[in-house]
């Protein structure tokens, strides 16, 4: 079974490939090594990629798949799921970040990696399914 942590974000960006790009830059100056595979061409507003914590060219743990969508309609169906009645702010956010794991040996590290990451360059808000915004107790520090 999959699971599925997402992030509400004010990024200004205006192509998920290149919001894509700018957060694995940032994850790339900031930790180990990554390993990966595009998953596009999608369309302007939604990029993806498989992604794991490297060692040589074979990941230390099952891969992820992270995916981004920019604009604010693009996004919001998912931002009234979330927040029916916008009680945490997040009504207007322009970038959907989700990461999705399924598996047996998940790639926690590069988890929270990819968490600390999306907080620092857009601000954003962690929501899953099980805890909905509480899940951003466990917030990462970089």
């Amino acid at each position: 079974m999959a699971y599925q942590l997402s992030f509400f974000c004010r990024s200004g960006e205006d192509r998920g490939d290149e919001a894509l790009d700018r957060l694995l830059d940032y994850l790339l100056e900031s930790g180990d090594r990554l390993v990966g595979e595009w998953l596009g061409p999608l369309q302007d507003s939604v990029a993806a990629f498989r992604l794991g914590t490297g060692s040589s060219d074979s990941p230390v743990a099952d891969l992820l798949t992270l995916e981004i969508h920019v604009g604010v309609a693009e996004i919001a169906e998912s931002v009234i799921a979330a927040s029916p009645n916008d009680e945490r702010g997040i009504w207007g956010c322009d970038l959907l970040a989700t990461i999705a794991l399924s598996g047996d040996n998940p790639d926690w590290a590069l988890v929270h990696r990819i968490w600390a990451a999306v907080v620092n360059l857009w601000g954003a808000v962690p929501w899953d399914e099980p805890s909905g915004f509480e899940i951003a107790e466990g917030t990462p520090q970089l």
